[in-house]
């Protein structure tokens, strides 16, 4: 018997319940939609992974499985279909990340409030690795899209997601490049940095939060 929990908030748990609205299907079918579709440039799709999210949304009372088969001695196939409760619960939680930003801790943020710890010039070396990868990596994406959309005839819609992941890679490349290109004059050193954090304190006050 399933209880009703909380809906897992995850990427992959929003994929899996979406492609279940389309008609029942096994995680192994599941997996092929997502990467055939470019959904694995936007989600994190490894190992077993989408086996245990199932297993959760299952436990949940999010999907349900509706029969298990085999085929020689292949492992055995469980069918899964979305409940009622599950299309409401994914609907409402897409309509609520479509409206709503929500800060989600990059990595790279963090990484950039505490860079002064290294040299000037190691940061400044690091910034262009970073740039030379995330160029690459635009253009394998926009190569992958043209093909998707030219060769395959995917519909743009099916392939939006792709288009967001390139304009914010390409945005994070040009600023990171007026990062690079201003860095001599934003650049402080220790002692400057003793005198700048003083001056912030006095202005606030000398209160601490």
């Amino acid at each position: 018997m399933t209880t009703k929990r909380e809906l897992p908030r995850t990427p992959l748990a929003l994929a899996v319940m979406n492609l279940l609205m389309e008609g029942p299907m096994h995680p192994y079918e599941m997996k092929s939609k997502m990467k055939e579709r470019g959904h694995d440039q936007v989600i994190k799709i490894a190992g077993g992974s989408i086996y245990d999210t199932v297993e959760r949304l299952e436990e949940g009372g999010f999907i349900t499985a509706q029969e298990t088969s085999r085929e020689g001695r292949r492992p055995e196939k469980t069918t899964y279909a979305i409940t009622d409760h599950g299309r409401e619960e994914i609907l409402g939680w897409l309509r609520e990340m479509l409206a709503q930003p929500v800060n989600d801790y990059p990595q790279f943020a963090a990484a950039l409030a505490f860079f002064a710890a290294l040299d000037k010039d190691e940061v400044t070396r690091l910034l262009k690795a970073r740039t030379a990868l995330l160029e690459s990596e635009i253009a394998g994406m926009k190569k992958g899209l043209e093909g998707w959309m030219g060769e395959m005839g995917i519909p743009r819609l099916f392939l939006i997601e792709s288009e967001y992941a390139i304009a914010m890679k390409t945005a994070e490349v040009d600023w990171v490049r007026d990062l690079i290109r201003d860095i001599d004059a934003l650049w402080m050193t220790a002692d400057q940095m003793r005198m700048a954090e003083a001056a912030i304190h006095s202005r606030r006050g000398g209160v601490s939060e």
